[in-house]
This record gives C-alpha cells, sequence and structure tokens, in this order.
C-alpha cells in the first residue's frame, strides 16, 4: 500500500492519491516558498531526503528529476542540486525569444530605463496577474538596443501586493535583469513564462523611441511572468520592429 507524506516533520501534507514523487516535488516546493532553502542553496543529497520522507531514494530522485526539467533545480554534476537562480551561471535572459535576424538574442544588461510610476492596474494586467480591479502597482518603461540601434520597447508592471516600491528601487538601480532584482529584492524567483505574440502597429510613442514611422510594423510579445509556486509576479509589453528581428521558440 503506497504512504503519504503525513508522517514528515517539515509541513507535512495530508494522505493523497497523487503519485508518491508529486507529493515529495510539491513539499520540496513548498519549503523553498517558505525560505528553508532560498535561490542558490543546496538542496540535501537525495539519500538523507529519502531518509527524512521515508520512501526510497528512487521516489526521491523522480521528484527532483522533475523539478529540474521544469527550471526549478539545477544539478551540477560533482556538486549536488541547487535551488535555481538568476545568479552565477544561471541565464537571466533564457526567457527572451527575439532574435537579430543575424541570430543575436536581443536581450542583455544593456538597457535603457525611460521612466517608471507608480498607478492602478487596468483590466488587461489586472485578468493576466489576476488581480483586483484598480489594484496598484509599479508599470516601468525600457528601452533596449542593439548595437546601438534602438531595438525593444518594453513595458512592465509588477503588483505592490507583491513587490513593494519597486518603481523607486528599478529607477535607483536600473537592473539589467528583472527577474534578478525580483529574486534579490523579494526572494521571486521566475520559473515559467507565458507568451502571446501578434504583429500590428507601433503606438507614436514607441514609434518615437525605436525610431521608427508610425506605419512600420512591429512585433507585439505579451508575457505574464510566474514565480516558484505558480504565483503571477509580472505582466510585460515588448515591442519590436518586425523587419530587423524574429520570434524564435525551440521545444525538444
Amino acid at each position: 500500500m503506497k504512504r503519504s507524506l503525513a508522517k514528515t516533520t517539515m509541513n507535512p501534507l495530508k494522505p493523497s492519491a497523487q503519485p508518491l514523487y508529486q507529493q515529495v516535488k510539491e513539499h520540496l516546493v513548498h519549503r523553498v516558498l517558505t525560505g528553508e532553502w532560498l535561490p542558490g542553496h543546496i538542496l540535501p543529497s537525495e539519500t538523507r531526503l529519502a531518509a527524512e520522507y521515508e520512501l526510497s531514494q528512487g521516489t526521491v530522485r523522480k521528484a527532483i528529476e522533475e523539478m529540474a526539467s521544469e527550471g526549478l533545480v539545477t544539478r551540477r554534476a560533482g556538486k549536488g542540486t541547487f535551488v535555481t537562480s538568476h545568479n552565477g551561471d544561471y541565464q537571466p535572459f533564457r526567457f527572451h525569444r527575439l532574435y537579430s535576424d543575424s541570430g543575436e538574442k536581443v536581450a542583455s544588461d544593456r538597457v535603457t530605463l525611460l521612466h517608471t510610476r507608480v498607478t492602478a492596474a487596468d483590466k488587461r494586467i489586472c485578468a493576466a496577474l489576476d488581480l483586483a480591479p484598480g489594484a496598484e502597482g509599479s508599470e516601468i518603461f525600457r528601452l533596449r538596443r542593439l548595437h546601438d540601434r534602438p531595438a525593444l520597447v518594453e513595458t512592465i508592471f509588477l503588483p505592490a501586493s507583491l513587490c513593494p516600491e519597486a518603481a523607486t528601487l528599478l529607477e535607483q538601480r536600473n537592473p539589467g535583469s528583472v527577474y534578478l532584482f525580483l529574486e534579490q529584492q523579494y526572494n521571486l524567483l521566475i520559473t515559467r513564462v507565458l507568451e502571446q505574440v501578434r504583429a500590428r502597429l507601433p503606438s507614436a510613442t514607441e514609434a518615437s523611441y525605436l525610431e521608427i514611422d508610425q506605419n512600420t510594423p512591429v512585433l507585439e510579445v505579451e508575457r505574464t511572468a510566474f514565480s516558484l509556486g505558480g504565483i503571477a509576479v509580472e505582466w510585460r509589453i515588448i515591442v519590436g520592429v518586425t523587419e530587423s528581428m524574429h520570434y524564435r521558440n525551440e521545444v525538444s
């Protein structure tokens, strides 16, 4: 008969019909979310976790392998398993899918902060982030360049409930990676994004920043970013000129 995790010592789960490895995975994620292990910290060995959960090492290994496949942890040969972090050798721009026609990713630490403001979320943002109507947050406008030419205009919204005073802090620091900022400032680790892509004409403001005619087509990427635990943290609109870049997503 299958055992549940009711005997574990850290916020034990109730008996469940889920496979044991799924129960272990969810419990490990909970422990990360509650701060037992922070981004970049090493997890206990599979042997130790197996003994703690009173389960086989194979069950724990399967749970960790699934976490690794979802980008929640990083396995380093000879060193162990670490909670994924935007620091170190982790790539903070791994979610960016816009490339120049020569194959360069249009993302780097070189970013110009145009301005920030505290504002209420509109209906589109509220729907994406599951916010109450009129919820307050920080709106950030940024410009990315490629070879000294304007390439992308970004509009970012961060809810105040999760990221208090983000507008002020971002204006002070102007980080290249907002996701690294979210991890370091609020312990919010972005692990998944949902993106929708469409072609349209730019607004007058976008055309001005991109130095293009307002009749020039642009590519819009609407992104919702989720933290570890599935919380919608960030809404972003990325706008680029279609004649010099494309959206590329690799699926294996």
